[in-house]
């Protein structure tokens, strides 16, 4: 594709989409001056002005990314970051709704195809009336995707750019990405991904915090010996990274939470990045972290605070015979939110918010757990981009393999008013393709018992599920919600451990 003034013609942009006049930023010299936009199709034009002959600039639009960016100290600015020249471009508008106006042109160029002309060099993808699945070319590991997760023909040529925006997606979450397109119809790649069950590990290691970048693993635990100082150890349960345990501690006769995690050349610097996070998180509604060990070499071992009450997901499988009322899912999701407006606020983000890493004290008390898949954000890297959480549970923006922020944290919260409302996140029920793919082309539906629930709990619902990530609010502007201004005491959630068990 062409992406140079010389290598274009009149016929590309004389038909725009969209015009009109903004300023840009220069890539040497950083000024900003007056430019003649056009957009049309998948490419961007510039021109001196409206009147000029030829563009002086041409960016693909195909799998870039755009986004408002208030980090320049000027009003309606947006990014936009083109993979195809490797360039980033800073341009402003006069006003916010001009802004989102070319956020949403730019998009709709983002997502532009031209299906069945592929141009990829490794596979050619056609949409094809005659194979089996509705592709032809799909490397063997993605036609093994769609026929597990049992999606017809009729539906792939229904819809098949969004199938396989959310085939490229999965193939990357799960794995089955070592055949993948290199460019398949002009789709956005998504981000690469690691071997994964159900939560699926980061491709390469998170950002590690600035004070620990040179750390490894060695360096952050403790040179005692646990076996020495945990005793009466019983395992309580077993997770994607290991397996957990209560113990005693012989130094104050408390109990404690250990996790024990195999260590190996995939995992250790991810661990490194847990410890250092566990390590600098201290809140009231963050499980605290005591301390952590290396066993025989290759087991690390986490000691935890013992949180007697659970995690939520033992309260939500016994959703039949005990159900959460508003003012308690408003103190769950208080709760839930100071602890992510902390984490946010140091530029992390936890990346796996869901009932099964909430943990509840004996005394009612709601924390957030398991940094497992936790991001540090850095000044240079303000987004993200790897593969990585469950996908119920998922953002749309990451599953359309776009940069995310800490907003995806929030979008998960939403889904986990859902599991307090209905006992599941939306489309449990279908394989986890379909699910990506409803989540993309639908959202999430509305609540089955609207009427049940108060007009301040739909509103910060929907507010917290909005597609659009601009208007999807940060933890603090929802804390000062009508609806969290329900939320009950400790002393109303606690009964509800107790019924959890008794119908267990």
């Amino acid at each position: 594709m062409a992406s140079s003034p010389e290598d274009v013609t009149p016929d590309q942009w004389n038909s725009p989409d969209k015009e009109g006049e903004l300023k840009k930023q220069g890539h040497i010299v950083k000024n900003w001056k007056k430019r003649w936009f056009r957009v049309q199709k998948d490419m961007l034009f510039y021109f001196k002005e409206a009147s000029e002959a030829r563009p002086i600039g041409v960016v693909p639009l195909r799998t870039c990314r755009v986004s408002e960016n208030k980090s320049l100290g000027k009003q309606y600015c947006f990014e936009l970051v083109s993979p195809r020249i490797d360039k980033t471009f800073y341009i402003q508008a006069n006003t916010h709704e001009e802004m989102a106006s070319w956020i949403k042109a730019v998009e709709k160029g983002s997502e532009y195809s031209t299906v069945g002309t592929p141009f990829n060099l490794k596979h050619i993808v056609h949409v094809d009336f005659n194979s089996a699945t509705g592709f032809s070319g799909l490397p063997k590991e993605w036609e093994v995707i769609l026929k597990s997760n049992n999606i017809s023909k009729a539906e792939v040529l229904d819809k098949p750019n969004e199938w396989l925006r959310v085939l490229e997606f999965e193939a990357a979450r799960t794995g089955g990405d070592k055949g993948k397109p290199e460019v398949v119809n002009g789709l956005p790649a998504a981000a690469g991904g690691g071997p994964a069950s159900q939560a699926a590990a980061p491709s390469s290691a998170p950002v590690p915090l600035p004070d620990e970048s040179n750390h490894t693993l060695t360096d952050l635990v403790s040179k005692e010996d646990p076996t020495k100082i945990y005793k009466n150890m019983t395992k309580i349960g077993e997770g994607a990274a290991g397996e957990v345990f209560v113990a005693t501690s012989s130094k104050n006769n408390k109990r404690v939470a250990i996790k024990k995690i195999e260590i190996n050349n995939d995992n250790a610097k991810l661990l490194v990045t847990e410890i250092a996070i566990m390590k600098t998180s201290q809140h009231e509604n963050i499980v605290n972290y005591i301390d952590s060990y290396i066993v025989n070499d290759r087991e690390l071992w986490v000691a935890m605070e013992f949180m007697g009450g659970g995690c939520l997901t033992d309260i939500l499988e016994a959703f039949d015979s005990v159900k959460l009322s508003e003012v308690q899912i408003a103190y769950c999701v208080r709760e839930t939110l100071k602890a992510l407006q902390y984490i946010h606020s140091l530029h992390r983000i936890h990346r796996d918010i869901k009932s099964d890493n909430i943990l509840l004290g004996s005394d009612g008390a709601v924390k957030i757990a398991d940094f497992g898949y936790a991001a540090q954000l850095t000044q240079k890297q303000q987004k993200r981009n790897t593969v990585v959480g469950t996908p119920y549970w998922m953002a749309p923006e990451l599953i359309r393999g776009h940069d995310y922020g800490i907003k995806v944290d929030i979008w998960s919260l939403g889904i986990m008013m859902m599991e307090m409302a209905e006992g599941e996140p939306p489309y449990m029920d279908f394989p986890p393709l379909r699910a990506l793919f409803l989540i993309t082309t639908k959202g999430i539906p509305p609540l089955k018992e609207q009427t049940k629930w108060s007009k301040d709990f739909i509103d910060f619902f929907s507010k917290c599920l909005d597609i659009n990530v601009h208007n999807r609010p940060d933890a603090l502007t929802l804390l000062k919600h009508p609806f969290i201004e329900k939320a009950c005491d400790p002393s109303q959630f606690k009964p509800l451990i107790q019924q959890a068990r008794e119908s267990s």
